[in-house]
């Protein structure tokens, strides 16, 4: 069996990377194509030469932002000359899945979420309305598009619940449900407690970090901030005297960190939220939203701490609670246990061997109707 593996963009290094760079490892053959690659964004462990980028690389250089490029990728996925693999699969929250796949070839696409910006914009240009008026004649091509893409996938793999639900709304089209791989090898639990709150993602608006920075500024509860991105600036100028930015770290500093803090804070509603398991791996409660891929991970007074909604006194009020109450790590470990990368390698491999074998019946997408609006997030 001859598979090709195909991602958005490696520009970052987030959980969608992540779970790209799992699917690479698993299939160590399968060469991996996208849309454009920057060196310092490279997945680990994947060899440069299995990775084969489209046309618009030659804009990197050019220094464009990638969102500048967004009409132009549904076409440069499309044009992606794949060979002649047996099964494709797309990692996608963007266009990913827009390639076009051989004849005979079937398509699984593994999806992370349909894309923000196309289908939940009133969050995505919450903070620059006038960029979301703008876009709008474009997005409403793009949507389009899109809704064709997904129609021409043959399985269609959620990484949630949640996302599923949402993928049914926007595509009418049902998910399988992987959960995406969490190395939980990766971290170990340590006795001694740095006596701080731990955040850990792109410092970018839609993440929310404001939310956290000003319920610790509000109970001056210490406050360590991992990440970097657009936002860093705005963020450090609204932190009080207990916030620390710590800017990047490797995955070994982000481990220690996980195993010694408080909890860990996610004030968005996630999709999934990969780093929400991460530190239950680390054997340290997470605080989360009430909402989203995280009721699924946490049970709330037992394997972390849930928010009653997306608010600067409801994640409050949850710190609080994670720093009186000490949640049993075993607990904690066996929730991340889970979602540990084997469970996902041998889902992926079970799922792929059943379409392979003809045994999984294609859902189509539901005709002569359209597909419901994406569903609100909690705000």
């Amino acid at each position: 069996m001859t598979v090709a593996l195909v991602h958005d963009y490696f520009t970052q290094r987030g959980g969608a990377e992540r779970v790209a760079a799992r699917l690479a490892a698993l299939y160590g053959d399968a060469p991996l194509y996208t849309s454009v690659l920057d060196d310092d964004a490279s997945p680990d462990g994947v060899d440069r030469t299995r990775i084969h980028t489209s046309a618009l690389q030659r804009t990197r250089p050019a220094g464009l932002p990638l969102r500048s490029l967004a009409l132009a990728m549904p076409r440069a996925f499309a044009g992606l000359d794949l060979d002649a693999p047996e099964v494709v699969i797309s990692s996608s929250s963007a266009f990913a899945h827009h390639v076009r796949v051989p004849r005979g070839a079937v398509h699984l696409c593994y999806c992370h979420t349909p894309a923000p910006f196309l289908w939940s914009t009133e969050r995505y240009f919450a903070r620059n309305r006038l960029a979301g008026a703008l876009a709008r004649p474009g997005l409403a091509v793009l949507r389009s598009r899109d809704r064709a893409a997904m129609r021409r996938v043959d399985v269609v793999v959620a990484n949630s619940s949640f996302t599923a639900e949402r993928i049914r709304a926007v595509h009418g089209r049902q998910a399988r449900v992987v959960h995406p791989p969490i190395d939980t090898a990766r971290f170990r639990p340590a006795f001694e407690c740095s006596g701080r709150f731990l955040t850990v993602s792109r410092l970018r608006p839609h993440k929310a970090i404001d939310l956290v920075i000003a319920a610790a500024n509000a109970l001056r509860l210490p406050l360590d901030v991992i990440g970097d991105g657009s936002d860093r600036r705005r963020l450090e100028a609204m932190a009080g005297p207990t916030v620390r930015f710590l800017g990047r770290r490797s995955d070994a500093g982000v481990a220690e960190a996980m195993a010694r803090c408080i909890a860990l804070v996610d004030p968005g509603v996630e999709d999934f939220g990969m780093v929400i398991a991460e530190v239950q791996a680390a054997g340290r409660p997470p605080v989360a939203i009430g909402a989203g891929g995280a009721t699924e991970i946490v049970d709330d007074g037992v394997t972390g701490f849930l928010a009653g909604e997306q608010s600067v006194e409801a994640i409050g009020e949850a710190m609080l609670r994670a720093q009186r109450n000490r949640l049993d790590p075993g607990a904690l470990l066996a929730s991340a246990r889970r979602f540990d990368a084997a469970v996902f390698d041998g889902a992926i491999r079970g799922l792929v061997d059943e379409v392979v074998s003809g045994r999984a019946a294609r859902t189509p997408p539901r005709r002569g109707a359209e597909p419901a609006a994406m569903p609100a997030l909690p705000t």
